[in-house]
């Protein structure tokens, strides 16, 4: 289920997203919000899927990161701040994040 968000709640997650990346689209769909952005020093487009599934705030990403370490850490470090402050804002206690198909707890 996708997360709703307020425009307030939305400012801040472009803001987080905004310190690494280059934002080019957010576009919510039926099942979640879909972030497109652009790696500014990898030169790497990076896609986010948020969305909530039961009571876990879930956190998916699509990256070309096997010959990046640092575009993988910096793609694991924002989701990690995206967790963070979407977890106060919601209330959501659990978390999981996907990163090109494999699951990663934080």
């Amino acid at each position: 289920m996708r997360i709703n968000l307020s425009e307030t709640q939305m400012t801040e997650v472009k803001r987080i997203l905004e310190k690494e990346f280059l934002i080019t689209a957010i576009v919510p769909t039926d099942d979640y919000l879909f972030i497109n952005c652009f790696a500014k020093r990898q030169r790497e487009t990076v896609y986010y899927h948020l969305f909530t599934e039961k009571d876990t705030l879930v956190i998916r990403c699509y990256a070309r990161v096997f010959d990046s370490l640092s575009l993988d850490i910096v793609i694991k470090s924002t989701a990690k701040n995206l967790f963070d402050y979407l977890l106060n804002q919601t209330g959501l206690k659990n978390t999981t994040y996907i990163e090109n198909g494999v699951v990663w707890n934080f």
